[in-house]
């Protein structure tokens, strides 16, 4: 089995060394390189393999958000997960814009962090806890600037996961985020996860907009 390649990019060396071994830990990941600066994280994905990178925000010389622009377009099949200490909602805004697959804070457990990193990598965007109502406040606003959302019609554009179908049929069924996550045997915060793609997919900043948009795209009965 080909391991998850991951990058790291942070400039605390024994935070590095950390996650280093947290994820050499895992069976299906390895480290395949780090840097302690945007300016080594951008000569070295230059040569060195990477499905994951993760990158801190603040570093000191190039920022991570400004590293994070040129790595995404040097390497635009890996993915790009941001790891902060901070839930600023102009980071988030602008991890969003930039193309990053998620944006988790530095206090999650390390179960959720080695979860962040498979679900990026099988393509699913992850944010969680504050930065999730972050990222939703953001296209509510958006929605307010501009009007309308543009209308987002047919499954073939929408493209929901297999899962994320299963998981807005339950919800429109009423079934709560508890029961679903022990429905499906995974847990809450993944649920979460997976309905924030929903609102991504949909653009709309509710699940009960979500929801109209899906039975227009006869996902839902």
């Amino acid at each position: 089995m080909k391991k998850i390649a991951v990058f790291l990019v942070d400039d605390h060396e024994i935070f590095r060394h950390g996650l280093k071994q947290l994820i050499n830990n895992e069976p299906d990941m390895e480290v395949s390189g780090e840097a302690s600066s945007g300016e080594e994280a951008i000569a070295a994905l230059a040569h060195i393999p990477a499905d994951v990178i993760i990158m801190d925000i603040r570093m000191q010389g190039i920022s991570g958000l400004d590293t994070g622009k040129s790595v995404i377009k040097a390497n635009s099949n890996a993915k790009l997960l941001f790891f902060s200490l901070f839930d600023n909602p102009d980071y988030v805004s602008t991890a969003l814009d930039m193309g990053a697959s998620g944006y988790i804070l530095k206090d999650t457990s390390n179960k959720i962090f080695l979860h962040a990193i498979r679900s990026v990598h099988g393509g699913h965007f992850y944010f969680i806890g504050d930065v999730t109502d972050t990222v939703v406040r953001k296209y509510h606003e958006q929605r307010n600037a501009t009007g309308e959302a543009s209308a987002v019609a047919g499954a073939a554009e929408i493209a929901l996961s297999k899962r994320e179908q299963q998981i807005i049929r339950m919800i429109h069924q009423g079934v709560s985020n508890k029961d679903i996550a022990e429905t499906l045997g995974i847990s809450i915060r993944t649920i979460e996860a997976h309905r924030l793609n929903i609102l991504r997919k949909f653009q709309v900043s509710t699940i009960e907009e979500a929801m109209e948009n899906a039975r227009a795209a006869s996902l839902l009965v």
